[in-house]
């Protein structure tokens, strides 16, 4: 990813990019298993890690958090693009 400048006072600083936490699983196919994936991936044009991902990202995204971001919105904040009820 490209680094991302901070404000700074006429010195230049880059702001430090956050830290990707991964785990690691392994588990074992078969070797029939281990052809069949090895087939899919090569006529789909796909590594098997790729594959996996969006097997498991699939089926995993009802259970994330829903957690919103904040909103910065304040009160007397104007609404430039907002309704266009005053129209």
């Amino acid at each position: 990813m490209a680094k991302k400048k901070a404000a700074a006072k006429g010195a230049r600083s880059w702001r430090k990019r956050k830290v990707t936490k991964f785990r690691q699983i392994s588990f074992k196919l078969t070797e029939y298993q281990k052809k069949a994936l090895d087939r899919y991936c090569k006529t789909n044009k796909l590594t098997p890690v790729r594959f996996m991902k969006a097997l498991i990202n699939g089926h995993v995204e009802r259970y994330r958090d829903q957690t919103r971001p904040p909103s910065y919105v304040t009160d007397n904040q104007l609404e430039l693009f907002g309704s266009d009820d005053n129209e």
